[in-house]
């Protein structure tokens, strides 16, 4: 039984020694290498040419781009686009693209999806909370959290200082829980207290014009007129250069009265 073992051993190491020593075993094993590299570069430039590697589209700018104009301009640069979500943002038009995956600029492939997030086309509806008998400030935080604006703050003779007593829209009285448009600016009534109450000037320089209207409405004043350079194109970009009366040695005036406010660029400097 070993003897028989020996032998196979030997025998295969004896043929394995032969067939080094043969140079058309080399010879062929070249060949074989070879070829079996070649095919497999060809296969490889194959896969690029079927899948398109080196045939790439940036990817356009779509923000701003109604979305009734999609269809056309999508298909110009041989892509598609799927709508995945809506926003509603009232500084924004109706419609619009918004955001986008992947980003302008971005190299893809022919036929690839875009997922855009739009703008609503409806106008959002909010439910008025209830402020009555809130102070000032917390009912002008719990409007802006509900997506509604302060407008004009009206001072009538009551017990309660600054006490919210009635609201209005456009004049007309509105109830705790009526529907409103998203952005509609209310009106509220403010009880004055027994007293000639009197605040100190807020320093509004610097500060954009939503901001200022966050500090007035807190400090229990209006927002009076408003001047634009010809220079300010958009007036939520503009910030405050100028205000009267001025906020000079914690002066102060009475409550509900009017600041007159001065707009102008942000490296702006009018005076």
């Amino acid at each position: 039984m070993i003897n028989s073992f020996i032998f196979v051993i030997s025998l295969i190491f004896s043929t394995m020694l032969r067939i080094i020593k043969n140079k058309v075993f080399y010879k062929h094993f070249f060949f074989s290498a070879t070829s079996l590299l070649f095919l497999f570069l060809l296969w490889l430039k194959y896969l690029d040419f079927y899948t398109g590697h080196d045939d790439l589209i940036k990817v356009p700018d779509l923000n701003g781009i109604e979305v009734v104009k999609l269809d056309s301009l999508v298909d110009y640069y041989a892509l598609r686009y799927e709508i995945i979500d809506s926003i509603f943002d009232q500084s924004r038009a109706k419609g619009v693209v918004v955001n986008q995956t992947p980003l302008a600029g971005t190299d893809v492939k022919e036929h690839r999806k875009i997922y855009l997030t739009i703008n609503s086309l409806q106008t959002r509806k909010v439910v008025l909370p209830d402020i009555f008998d809130l102070t000032l400030r917390q009912a002008v935080v719990r409007l802006q959290k509900s997506g509604l604006k302060v407008g004009k703050l009206e001072y009538r003779s009551d017990i309660a200082t600054n006490k919210v007593l009635a609201f209005k829209v456009n004049g007309m009285p509105i109830d705790i829980g009526q529907e409103l448009y998203y952005g509609t600016i209310i009106d509220l009534v403010v009880g004055q207290g027994l007293s000639d109450e009197k605040v100190i000037i807020p320093n509004l320089i610097g500060l954009s014009r939503i901001e200022a209207n966050i500090i007035l409405k807190s400090t229990s004043l209006n927002i009076g007129l408003e001047y634009f350079n010809k220079e300010v194109i958009d007036s939520n970009s503009a910030v405050i250069y100028k205000q009267f009366p001025q906020s000079i040695n914690n002066k102060k005036i009475s409550i509900g009265a009017a600041m007159d406010l001065y707009f102008g660029l942000q490296n702006e400097n009018p005076l």
